[in-house]
């Protein structure tokens, strides 16, 4: 098992674990809907100046653009190691 955690660790804390978390927080930004939720709260569009606001609302369009395919390849080597290595 070259992916698993070793002795102590072994129900908590690993480097899979912690990028499966970080890449499972980017999927649920990255399908965060513009219409419906993100209009609310003045996330849709993004503006360019001064603010945390417009940093998150620029750091998630980032993200549903130019992210899209990097998150899918990446969804996709997990569920390999996941099927591989258990």
């Amino acid at each position: 098992q070259v992916f698993a955690c070793p002795g102590f660790f072994a129900m908590g804390f690993c480097l899979t674990h912690l990028f499966e978390s970080g890449l499972l927080v980017l999927n649920g930004l990255s399908i965060l809907n513009e219409k419906r939720f993100l209009r609310k709260y003045g996330l849709d569009k993004p503006s360019f100046g001064e603010g945390v606001k417009n940093q998150v609302a620029t750091f998630l369009f980032a993200l549903r653009t130019y992210m899209r395919l990097p998150i899918v390849g990446m969804n996709l080597l997990i569920i390999l190691l996941e099927v591989v290595w258990g």
